[in-house]
């Protein structure tokens, strides 16, 4: 695929963002479509984070979807960078921009890989564990527990219908044992994930052990994002200060390569369970 057709990580944020949007607005595609004079089949193309799109295109859909300020105005800022192939995010509003379109990515996604060495994912959060995450002071206001609901409601997408989310984590045993919101917290967030794994065939979270040898990702937290040929997938390295997103083919197939490495490394999933519930007992 050559540069100029590249497919890159912002493009698909982009397109996965005004496909909620217009669902939302309750916009059909031949509307969006006779809105910035092109084919349905644009819009579609657009959407799976196909086509590059204009500003002043995207100006257009925005105001058709009724878009609020604080959200126009960072997509806009997301589709520049785009198109200089740089990223750039900013965030407003209760919900930030950004988290919205991580949102939106995990509902476009049919299959996830995940790892972090500390922490459990949103999707795999009890609110009680999230709350404790979002909030180290125990101090929730208005704007933290409308982010909060927001994250808890991503979990719908592994009990969604026809195709739930395939999601397969592996954490580090520190996850385990932090104390998060102290032990009866903890106790429930790890009896809520030994749960989802026994009650959902399309969830498995395996346990790297604290004894486990080096391996592939030691230090980073890493989410792969399969979109099931809709869109090409795309892997992202977390940090405390963004996401850097990879969309090549070859650094994406790097890092699902090594996190077959790192998957191989853990503890199975069926003794990952039960480390989950005997610790969840202490």
């Amino acid at each position: 695929m050559g540069h100029g057709q590249r497919r890159t990580a912002d493009r698909i944020q982009i397109g996965a963002t005004l496909k909620r949007m217009r669902t939302e607005a309750e916009v059909a595609r031949d509307a969006a479509a006779e809105r910035i004079g092109c084919t349905t089949a644009t819009i579609g193309n657009i959407e799976q984070g196909r086509t590059k799109l204009s500003h002043g295109d995207l100006a257009a859909l925005l105001d058709l979807y009724g878009v609020p300020a604080d959200q126009a105005e960072d997509l806009v800022e997301v589709n520049r960078a785009a198109h200089r192939a740089v990223k750039r995010v900013r965030g407003g509003g209760d919900i930030q921009p950004h988290q919205r379109r991580a949102g939106d990515l995990i509902r476009a996604a049919q299959a996830i890989r995940y790892y972090c060495p500390e922490a459990f994912h949103g999707v795999l959060q009890h609110e009680d564990y999230a709350r404790a995450v979002m909030a180290p002071t125990g101090h929730i206001d208005h704007v933290l527990e409308t982010r909060l609901r927001y994250r808890l409601d991503l979990a719908d997408a592994l009990s969604r219908e026809p195709q739930p989310l395939e999601f397969w984590a592996v954490v580090g045993e520190a996850a385990l044992r932090k104390n998060f919101g102290g032990q009866a917290v903890m106790s429930r967030q790890l009896r809520h994930v030994a749960e989802l794994c026994r009650a959902r065939p399309n969830v498995t979270v395996q346990v790297m052990p604290l004894n486990a040898r080096e391996h592939e990702f030691v230090g980073a937290t890493v989410t792969i994002y399969d979109f099931g040929g809709a869109m090409p997938e795309i892997a992202s390295v977390d940090t405390t200060l963004g996401d850097q997103f990879f969309e090549r083919d070859s650094a994406v197939a790097e890092a699902i390569a090594k996190f077959d490495d790192v998957r191989l490394k853990a503890l199975d999933p069926l003794t990952s369970i039960d480390m989950m519930e005997d610790l969840s007992r202490r």
